[in-house]
């Protein structure tokens, strides 16, 4: 400390600042200070209140409070639905290009929207056997980049006018679509032409789409739903039908890029393809657009489709896939049913509908709700262009799988045979669901396209939809009765049943379930379907046990 006190005094003496700075005044010749009158005070101020205290929490208590509802009348009843409101359908024009191309075009210049869809015939029925996949593989990798641009170019090209191109194949149909504000269709329509007619098909994007196939294969054989989607098409139609044929690891390997080239080159054909097209265009610019440089040049025709084979069902009344470790198992039955321009459909629409076409269907109301098996079950009849397949199915606890089955066929044979004949219930609420439900079928450009769409796949009448709400308000009990004792088919109903085969099963008994027992041993998923073939409860025919690519299990 005495170092550091020299040290300071000794910067003070050297500091230039002392020598330029007057020396302050001495203590002897400061003047006396002068006495000042002291100020005013404040008034003195009222202190501020005290804080009150803070609100008393309630005490929470562990004892279940008791719940009040309110017990009006009118809440037992379900409110009835409201009459059918005005709904003006749109009308649909129809001419040919010079191409060859057939035009289906509905004006809506309400909104700047489009919305085409060019279709040609083809599709997965058309896959070489031992390529199964090929026509989905080739027609998804026709929208991922042109020859001058690549998929990411592409993409970011379209992102740029807020605008969509999609490529599709489905069984018996294939096609490219484009969606785009009117403002930005010159762009969009140019690379949707480059899409269709030099589309890139790059190796490195190839190999990119075959690996996420695979992936997605393996991915799809661990999920019984999807397993029993996989192999329902040999079951119903055979294994060596264009329907019933399953697209393998071994079928993709098969698949090469040159064979993407060689599918658009032989079914993207203007001759024959139909153009869909909804929104803000005149038929004057859908002519302009096509007779372009870019498409002047696009001649042919792809080829006629071929007569398919006739459906072989596999020969059993039980399909069974063992899935060891399924927590749920996947349930249904199919068999064939009316084609879609059946005379009877709009009582056999309704007759599925009541059966298994919604929440408060049969189906749902007993598995759902009644049993509490599964989260939901639905049934009804979908139609291709040249089968009507009657179809039902649900995931379900595991345990439940052979009760299940019990009560499908039960309400399946209840309808069919009059036992449980339509309600006036059911009626006035499932037609009342498909007319009230049209207008929203209709509610934007990519729906309506679909709706029209719809008629020229089935070949049905282009005015069909104006006469729908009549037709469906005269189905009445008696006609739903017919088409449920004409078209629900136990008999050729096969079952098919997805999950692990060594789950111990229960038994409906009364109101509440027991285990499936025989000899006092509680049966197996696997020994129950055996049970329900020996007793013949969903009727005659054997077992098949199956793998999941749909062939017989070692």
């Amino acid at each position: 400390m005495k170092r550091l006190a020299s040290l300071v005094t000794a910067i003070a003496i050297a500091s230039p600042l002392g020598a330029c700075c007057p020396t302050p005044p001495t203590k002897a010749t400061t003047p006396p200070p002068v006495a000042q009158p002291e100020p005013p005070r404040p008034p003195p101020v009222d202190p501020e209140p005290p804080m009150p205290p803070p609100p008393a929490f309630p005490t929470q208590t562990a004892q279940p409070q008791a719940l009040v509802f309110p017990d009006e009348p009118f809440r037992a009843t379900q409110p009835p639905p409201g009459p059918p409101r005005p709904f003006r359908l749109p009308s649909m024009q129809t001419f040919k290009l010079p191409s060859g191309v057939q035009v289906y075009l509905v004006e809506q210049h309400t909104l700047p929207i489009v919305s085409m869809d060019l279709t040609f015939d083809g599709g997965s029925e058309n896959d070489p056997v031992g390529k199964e996949g090929l026509a989905s593989v080739c027609m998804g990798l026709l929208s991922d980049g042109t020859a001058a641009l690549d998929k990411i170019q592409l993409a970011e090209a379209l992102a740029d006018t807020a605008s969509s191109i999609s490529s599709y194949a489905g069984n018996d149909s294939q096609g490219v679509a484009l969606s785009s504000l009117t403002k930005h269709l010159d762009s969009t329509f140019a690379l949707f032409a480059d899409t269709l007619r030099t589309p890139g098909f790059r190796a490195d994007e190839f190999a990119r789409v075959i690996k996420r196939r695979l992936e997605g294969l393996k991915q799809a054989k661990g999920s019984p739903e999807a397993v029993a989607s996989r192999v329902a098409g040999p079951v119903l139609f055979g294994a060596g039908h264009p329907s019933g044929r399953i697209v393998t690891e071994a079928s993709l390997a098969a698949i090469t890029i040159d064979d993407c080239k060689a599918h658009h080159q032989k079914y993207l054909k203007p001759g024959g393809a139909r153009l869909f097209v909804v929104g803000d265009l005149t038929a004057d610019d859908v002519r302009a657009r096509f007779a372009a440089p870019a498409l002047a040049g696009w001649k042919g025709k792809a080829p006629a489709r071929k007569k398919l084979p006739a459906p072989k069902s596999i020969g059993a009344r039980i399909v069974f896939v063992d899935m060891p470790g399924a927590a749920q198992s996947q349930v249904g039955f199919s068999h064939f049913g009316p084609r879609r321009t059946a005379p009877d459909f709009f009582a056999t629409s309704v007759m599925s509908s009541i059966f298994g076409g919604g929440f408060t269907s049969r189906l749902n109301m007993n598995l759902r709700e009644d049993k509490g098996y599964s989260y939901g079950a639905r049934g009804g009849i979908n139609y291709s262009r040249d089968y009507g397949v009657m179809t039902a199915g649900t995931s379900v606890r595991s345990d439940a799988t052979y009760q299940t089955l019990i009560e499908m066929v039960r309400e399946l044979r209840a309808l069919k045979s009059g036992q449980r004949p339509p309600t006036d219930e059911e009626l006035t609420r499932e037609k009342a669901g498909a007319i009230l439900g049209l207008p929203s079928r209709f509610a934007t450009a990519g729906a309506s396209l679909g709706m029209f769409r719809a008629l020229v796949y089935f070949g049905l009448p282009l005015d069909y939809w104006s006469s729908y709400v009549g037709k469906v308000e005269a189905v009445d009990a008696a006609a739903v009765a017919k088409a449920a004792a004409k078209h629900l088919d136990d008999g050729k109903a096969v079952y098919l049943v997805v999950g692990d085969g060594k789950t111990p099963v229960i038994v409906r008994d009364g109101a509440s379930d027991r285990p499936l027992e025989v000899g006092g041993k509680q049966l197996t998923l696997r020994e129950a379907l055996d049970k329900l073939v020996a007793d013949q409860a969903l009727g005659a025919g054997g077992l098949i046990v199956l793998d999941a690519d749909g062939k017989p299990a070692k």
